[in-house]
């Protein structure tokens, strides 16, 4: 369950703690998908994705590696 004693052995100081933690896990569980949502509706990039611009944000893993919008984006357009 652990992968070293320094996750074991973390304490969570604050919701936002657990939060992370949870999107870390799930993350690990499904490294192809780009963004997680963990229990809180709170939406995180998958640490495990791999591809990401200078912001942090993912990107599409085959060229041209275009950003990949958050899921909550919507454009005027799509309306």
């Amino acid at each position: 369950m652990y992968d070293n004693y320094e996750d074991r052995d973390f304490t969570f100081a604050t919701k936002a703690d657990w939060d992370r933690a949870e999107a870390r896990e799930l993350g690990s569980q499904d490294p192809d998908r780009p963004w997680i949502c963990t229990g809180n509706d709170v939406w995180h990039v998958n640490p495990f994705w791999g591809k990401y611009d200078e912001s942090g944000n993912p990107l599409r893993k085959e060229a041209p590696h275009n950003p990949i919008r958050h899921p909550e984006d919507h454009d005027e357009e799509e309306e």
